[in-house]
């Protein structure tokens, strides 16, 4: 008898995965480590896997994902959000670990969601891009609470800790480029980005580790992954306003800092910004069609570098 195609969703919190395997209805739970896995992996080998589903929870997810690809079982991460939408679309109110496992593995039924292959260079790029992005956040919190200060010592504190703080964004931002460095592909890969004026180090790093697709997009799908194409909202005869929703919102908001840097420096980009300003186009309108036409823009040089690149 031949076997038939299974779909599997894993809950994963900190200490326990909790699997469902559809449509056969099985459910179970094993430890999140090491153990576990080897357990997880022996119980699906047998069994003619089509899709493997997670739910990105905070890092908690990416040692079993290695897990999974490393043994040939890829697995896709997907946003929290869209499983329980889902979810509620097919009224399924309730939640709990296991209700949510067989709900994420109906949803990988449904649904392809992109599976991503491991790339041990992105990750640790995407760690100090992270880990950037935090000291940043650390430093404009210090700038405010500064403001505030009367107290002379404390001022005094808070200016060596702020100097220190800049400090560390500085080494941090030096292993980044060493780790693109370090890598001929991602090296290629950040020339061809910053290539384009307004695209400095954060950004091209940012795009690296958290926008692996880009080249291999159309230029809609590339604009909706980062958030900045305008959806409709249509009703009958009633034409609504059209504004972005969803998208990677970390990517968004590096790729934000940039534009307002383009629209100064790079020619077609301020150029496009000055056209929609003088058509009537309120400021923060105009400066997320750059971010479009930007995110557009670096689709396609990177699409004809990988082109290039492949072509004998």
């Amino acid at each position: 008898m031949a076997l038939q195609d299974v779909f599997v969703g894993i809950d994963v919190s900190k200490g326990r995965l909790d699997v469902h395997v559809r449509p056969l209805g099985v459910g179970f739970s094993v430890s999140n480590e090491a153990a576990g896995y080897a357990a997880l992996i022996a119980r699906l080998r047998p069994l003619r896997v089509k899709r493997i589903v997670l739910e990105a929870t905070g890092g908690y997810e990416r040692a079993l994902w290695l897990a999974l690809s490393e043994a040939g079982l890829v697995a896709a991460i997907v946003n929290p959000r869209q499983v329980r939408e889902f979810a509620r679309a097919a009224g399924r109110l309730a939640k709990t670990d296991r209700l949510d496992a067989a709900v994420i593995a109906h949803f990988a039924e449904t649904f392809a969601p992109r599976i991503g292959k491991p790339d041990p260079v992105a990750d640790r790029l995407g760690e100090h891009v992270l880990y950037r992005r935090s000291l940043q956040d650390e430093i404009v919190a210090l700038e405010h609470q500064r403001r505030r200060l009367e107290t002379p010592a404390l001022r005094e504190r808070a200016e060596r800790r702020h100097a220190a703080l800049r400090a560390e964004v500085k080494e941090i931002e030096a292993a980044m480029r060493a780790i693109v460095d370090s890598d001929p592909a991602k090296k290629a890969l950040f020339a061809c980005l910053t290539a384009l004026k307004g695209v400095g180090l954060v950004l091209a790093c940012t795009l690296i580790a958290n926008m692996r697709e880009l080249g291999s997009l159309t230029r809609h799908q590339a604009a909706a992954l980062i958030g900045v194409a305008p959806l409709n909202h249509d009703s009958g005869a009633r034409r609504g306003y059209r504004a972005i929703a969803g998208g990677r919102r970390r990517v968004r908001n590096v790729l934000y800092v940039a534009t307002l840097s383009a629209v100064r420096c790079n020619g077609p980009i301020r150029e496009f910004y000055r056209r929609l300003s003088a058509g009537g186009k309120p400021a923060k309108v105009a400066l997320v069609a750059c971010m479009r036409k930007m995110v557009v823009m670096l689709n396609g040089r990177v699409r004809d570098q990988l082109a290039a690149t492949a072509t004998p």
